[in-house]
């Protein structure tokens, strides 16, 4: 069975030296996982705490300016919530609106902020039971704190069974706190504006929703289960996200060829394939794409037709941190400002997929020139961008290239654990604003942990 880890490991796209694990279920630090809620409850304060704390550094928030609390985290969901848990650490207001989402997997970072952007519309007040929805006015001059997590100690499997190994290759420890504002005077300081955000549920189709869970194998022993068809069925979701918002990324020029590939169809008969426009020429500048893994990533490359340069800060963020579930594209994007850069109107497109399945995107447009050469989880690159010969595994050229593998094999050996980095904690990315301060959420920064 290590030599199965060892493979997948191999062909993640993981580096064996940098990614983190908690000391929980680190073979370095113990013989076999703790995988405990005192021991997760340990690593989510680590990471959120750690992230949180980023961004208030950063920006100098004031825990009291926040009205609005959305943590995310797909499996350890403990009593009391992990955002009572944030309101507990930051003695948070008393009519604060908290909410934690669980069970909604890796896509949670990327659709998370389709209900950011309702909550700053729309308010919703829950008492007991009921779930109570105002529509009598919008909710002005409001901040959202958004906190993305996974934690792994609780997810480690100590089985057998392959099918639920692969996710011990390749999630890893990492949390973005993200804060958006609709308050207008916040507008002087956001990064982003927010101009389009769609989302896919595909859990209709049986497939799709069996593709993956949090399940017992034959022993009883929990796991993240993977099925075999997960790369396909996160496609054709992705399809779906990609068929809802094209249409609006598109340039001028573009809408003419799709006319005439549609008439050309239909004049024709011809039996062509739907109109596809080149991404690349689209009105986006950066992609982040969900690092869920080397195969998952190629995907989505292919399905978007993007180059290997363009998919850099995606393979980056899964080289350096591994699949950190909803954070990964918030870490994706804290590499693109620290070592590319983002200028004034540039857009980014952040593309995220997981279990159920669901998929999202976002399109950020910048409000000003962003420099994150302050992202602490980036600080260690000094602005040095990463190149595909960089990577465990290129791109384009598919080859494996880990200088330590040998070495490093014996650390995958206590127990069905992948090798990692010694625990740690650490910053990231910033924020955006929507396009009405008085009508949709504002994301001001964002922290990522490490």
């Amino acid at each position: 069975m290590k030599d199965f880890l060892w493979k997948v490991l191999l062909k993640s796209g993981l580096s064996p030296e940098t990614t983190y694990l908690p000391k929980a279920v680190h073979p370095c630090h113990v013989r076999a996982p703790d995988m405990s809620i005192p021991a997760a409850l340990a690593e989510a304060r680590m990471v959120i705490f750690g992230a949180v704390d980023e961004l208030r550094e950063r920006i100098g928030l004031d825990p009291q300016t926040i009205d609005i609390l959305i943590t995310a985290n797909s499996i350890f969901c403990p009593t009391p919530s992990l955002a009572s848990m944030v309101v507990n650490r930051y003695k948070l207001r008393k009519d604060i609106q908290a909410y934690h989402l669980g069970g909604m997997g890796c896509a949670n970072g990327t659709i998370g902020v389709n209900l950011v952007r309702d909550m700053l519309k729309v308010r919703e007040v829950a008492i007991g039971v009921n779930l109570v929805r105002d529509m009598l006015k919008a909710h002005p001059n409001s901040r959202l704190l958004f906190v993305c997590t996974e934690v792994v100690s609780y997810c480690a499997y100590p089985g057998n069974d392959k099918a639920r190994m692969v996710a011990n290759a390749i999630f890893r420890m990492g949390a973005t706190a993200v804060l958006f504002s609709n308050r207008p005077s916040d507008g002087c300081v956001a990064k982003y504006v927010l101009d389009h955000a769609v989302r896919v549920h595909a859990a209709a189709s049986d497939t799709a929703f069996n593709s993956m869970s949090w399940s017992p194998d034959p022993e009883g022993i929990n796991g993240i289960f993977l099925s075999k068809c997960i790369v396909e069925e996160a496609g054709k979701t992705i399809e779906d996200v990609l068929r809802a918002i094209t249409p609006r990324v598109m340039t001028w020029a573009q809408y003419g060829q799709a006319a005439l590939h549609e008439g050309r169809r239909r004049l024709l008969g011809a039996p062509l394939p739907p109109y596809r426009p080149d991404y690349t020429r689209t009105r986006i500048d950066h992609f982040l794409v969900h690092a869920g893994g080397y195969a998952v990533l190629k995907g989505l490359q292919e399905g978007l037709g993007l180059p290997s340069a363009a998919m850099i800060p995606s393979f980056a963020a899964l080289r350096e941190y591994g699949n950190t579930s909803s954070s990964t594209t918030w870490y994706a994007l804290g590499y693109t400002e620290a070592c590319e850069g983002v200028k004034k109107g540039q857009r980014v497109f952040q593309l995220g997929v997981g279990g159920g399945m669901k998929g999202g995107a976002n399109v950020w447009r910048a409000l000003r020139d962003v420099d994150g050469s302050g992202h602490a989880a980036w600080a260690h690159l000094r602005g040095r961008r990463i190149t595909e010969a960089d990577l465990p595994r290129g791109i384009d050229k598919d080859v494996c290239r880990h200088p330590r593998a040998v070495q490093l094999m014996a650390m995958a050996t206590a127990f069905p654990m992948g090798p990692g980095g010694p625990g740690g904690v650490g910053a990231g990315p910033e924020g955006a604003l929507l396009d009405n301060p008085l009508e949709a959420p504002v994301e001001i920064d964002y922290a990522d942990e490490h």
